[in-house]
C-alpha cells in the first residue's frame, strides 16, 4: 500500500501501525512527533493507529545537543 512520509512516497505492507513504520524506519518511537492526515498523533496511540492506503504522515525527531 502507498502512503507519503515526509513528502515521498513509501510503499509499506497493508496493516501496518504508525509504531511499526517508526521502528522500521530506526527512529526511535520517544523522540518522534507525528502528524497524520494534518493531526497529531500522541505517542501513547502509535502502537494502536494503523495506517491506510494514501495517509500522508510527517514524522519529526528531536535531538539533544549542546
Amino acid at each position: 500500500m502507498h502512503i507519503t512520509v515526509n513528502g515521498r512516497a513509501r510503499e509499506i505492507e497493508t496493516g501496518q501501525t504508525l509504531r511499526g513504520l517508526i521502528l522500521a524506519m530506526e527512529l526511535d518511537p520517544s523522540v518522534v512527533v507525528a502528524e497524520l492526515n494534518q493531526d497529531i498523533v500522541p505517542g501513547e496511540k502509535f502502537a494502536s493507529t494503523s495506517l491506510s492506503h494514501g495517509d500522508r504522515l510527517e514524522l519529526l525527531s528531536f535531538v539533544g545537543g549542546g
